[in-house]
């Protein structure tokens, strides 16, 4: 006798994908809001206003989930940072701190938005085992790896000093960003602050990477 076919409401078409981002972005709210280790599976169900079991069904743990959490929250990093908006190539050392001003201002604004974000990816996701601490410096040598290919090309075109190692002054760029990180983390987020921060930042990589002006002679007696 042949197979009777299943009764029912056939499957959406992308409901699991749309399930999966549905309980990543309740995770990460609550996650935000308690921390990783508070949080259970079923505070993360009932934020996404469903049944702990249709947690399962997509998730075999809450640590598989604080993987795509942590993916979720270095998606809205990366787009604040917009690393990619290096690549509409700066002609001097003026327009690329331009850039590097920009991207900590969209920094902070997106930190204002979400003040617990680094709270959660710097301190509880990095804490939880080697393979997050190994993604988070994936993060940085990802945001790295754009300021370095700026730097050699503005080595090569004579607008940035040329006794620089770019790799090694990229990573160094990227760590001079920590301090502003550390005094949000504070709850020290003033426009002041922040500006004093920004300011003291650019100060550094001017000065680091102008080329400099050329010794010229005196008089010859």
């Amino acid at each position: 006798m042949p197979e009777q076919p299943r009764r029912g409401r056939p499957p959406l078409a992308g409901l699991p994908e749309r399930r999966r981002q549905q309980i990543t972005e309740s995770a990460y709210a609550v996650f935000v809001e308690r921390g990783y280790e508070a949080t259970a599976i079923s505070d993360v169900a009932a934020h996404a206003g469903i049944g702990q079991g249709t947690v399962y069904r997509y998730f075999g743990s809450k640590r598989e989930i604080l993987d795509h959490v942590v993916d979720f929250g270095f998606g809205k990093l990366i787009d604040a940072l917009e690393p990619q908006s290096l690549l509409s190539r700066p002609t001097s050392a003026e327009e690329l701190l331009a850039g590097v001003r920009a991207a900590i201002v969209r920094l902070y604004a997106m930190l204002e938005h979400e003040p617990d974000f680094i709270r959660l990816v710097l301190v509880e996701a990095s804490a939880i085992d080697k393979e997050l601490s190994d993604r988070l410096l994936g993060l940085e040598l990802l945001v790295s790896t754009f300021v370095a290919q700026e730097l050699r090309r503005g080595v090569a075109e004579g607008w940035i000093r040329a006794d620089i190692d770019p790799e090694v002054t990229a990573h160094i760029t990227m760590t001079l960003v920590v301090p502003g990180l550390l005094q949000e983390m504070r709850g020290d987020n003033t426009p002041q602050a922040r500006e004093r921060a920004t300011a003291g930042v650019l100060m550094l990589l001017e000065k680091a990477l102008r080329p400099r002006d050329p010794v010229v002679a005196g008089p010859a007696r």
